[in-house]
């Protein structure tokens, strides 16, 4: 048996051979508030408490899997977004601080009573349309994903926040396939957008652990996707759409450009926390 302490001393040791130090601190600290339950004040108080040997089990197996560089949100289960919980595993991106930002942006350009009806292409964890859902509660949402997999953990992460969306499995990419779909007065995406290339320059515990579909794109059309959401907004012959997107910063002028070309006379880029092109609006008038 040992201690809190030691569990969160050995933790940090075996993950600082894959991680930096900071990285290793912060990973260790979660998973020591997961094994015991406690806040990290609580972990601090209870330093000299012994694991109970469900526990230590526990520990271990979570530290089996963090030193294979699985992320430690798919250790825990969950990872938090917009101040809730949700449940993610390897069908799902792990939600990130960027696609917040993404979620204020449409915040200020629209009103929390409107009766809005939304698109949101690519859904993954569902955490963009949970997200929306609890601010614009009068909104009808469509969320759709290639992923039956994915489906299933946002249906899930709806269900347990009371957030009536429609989830629907479609291939977006798929002309035909959109056929059926309402009008809509907002379109939001974090859809792929990584060339396929750049898979090699990437961290480990990215390219091993979170689903490529949701990831990469072929490196001969990196804005396949902002090309399928631009065309096909234009083509809809009712009033305005409002398209959020998130953005490859190496990308973002090119993106730009792309949606003006199709047509959008306002087309804007905006600067994530970290000053870097990631978010794009563009209105169909």
């Amino acid at each position: 048996m040992i201690t809190i302490k030691q569990a969160l001393h050995n933790s940090i040791a075996a993950l600082q051979k894959s991680y930096d130090d900071r990285e290793a601190r912060a990973i260790s600290q979660l998973l020591i508030e997961h094994i015991t339950q406690y806040t990290k004040l609580d972990v601090l108080m209870h330093a000299n408490e012994l694991l109970f040997e469900a526990q230590m089990q526990a520990y271990h197996a979570a530290l089996e899997r963090l030193q294979k560089l699985e992320p430690i949100q798919y250790v825990l289960g969950y990872a938090w977004f917009m101040n809730k919980k949700l449940a993610v595993n390897n069908a799902v991106l792990i939600p990130r601080p960027e696609t917040e930002e993404l979620i204020s942006l449409i915040k200020e350009h629209h009103a929390s009573d409107a009766p809005l009806s939304i698109l949101e292409i690519g859904t993954g964890s569902g955490c963009i349309a949970i997200a929306l859902k609890a601010h614009f509660k009068a909104a009808n949402i469509l969320a759709i994903d290639i992923s039956e997999a994915a489906l299933a953990v946002a249906k899930e992460n709806a269900k347990q926040h009371h957030c009536v969306i429609d989830f629907q499995l479609v291939d977006f990419l798929n002309l035909d396939e959109h056929i059926a779909f309402p009008k809509f007065d907002i379109i939001v995406s974090n859809p792929p957008y990584i060339p396929i290339q750049e898979k090699v320059t990437m961290e480990q515990h990215v390219i091993q652990h979170e689903p490529d579909n949701a990831l990469f794109v072929p490196n001969n059309t990196p804005l396949v996707f902002f090309q399928a959401i631009a065309h096909y907004a234009m083509q809809q012959n009712y009033g305005p759409i409002a398209i959020y997107c998130e953005l490859h910063q190496d990308f973002a002028l090119q993106t730009k450009a792309l949606f003006e070309n199709e047509g959008y006379t306002s087309v804007s880029i905006y600067k994530d926390v970290f000053e870097n092109w990631r978010m794009l609006k563009a209105i169909k008038k």
